[in-house]
């Protein structure tokens, strides 16, 4: 079965139980694995707010139905997740573009 864009319908009938974990995670495959490079693309051209960001990885790192296809894909999401960097002295944002862009290389 090929994968599509999620349908609004869809993610209803999962959030519901009556679509189940396995068909709506294969209705959505495509879609996935292309949203993480996307969010750090967000991030490394500033179209997103960190804090935003952040908290995307929060939810998606919080969801019991999220499996990772890969260790570079929980790997990206976990980058995103820690924000621990804003907190040392000196450090005026979340992550360098350095930082950003190695973790998107990762992904390819």
């Amino acid at each position: 079965m090929q994968s599509s864009l999620m349908q609004h319908s869809s993610l209803v009938a999962f959030l519901s139980g009556i679509l189940t974990a396995e068909a709506f995670a294969e209705e959505i495959a495509d879609e996935v694995g292309a949203f993480y490079a996307v969010l750090l693309h967000a991030i490394a051209t500033k179209k997103m707010p960190a804090e935003a960001a952040v908290y995307v990885a929060d939810c998606i790192v919080a969801s019991d139905d999220i499996e990772f296809a890969d260790e570079a894909t929980r790997d990206a999401v976990s980058f995103v997740e820690d924000d621990s960097s804003l907190f040392v002295d000196g450090r005026s944002e979340i992550w360098t573009q350095k930082e950003i862009f190695s973790a998107l290389e990762k992904l390819n």
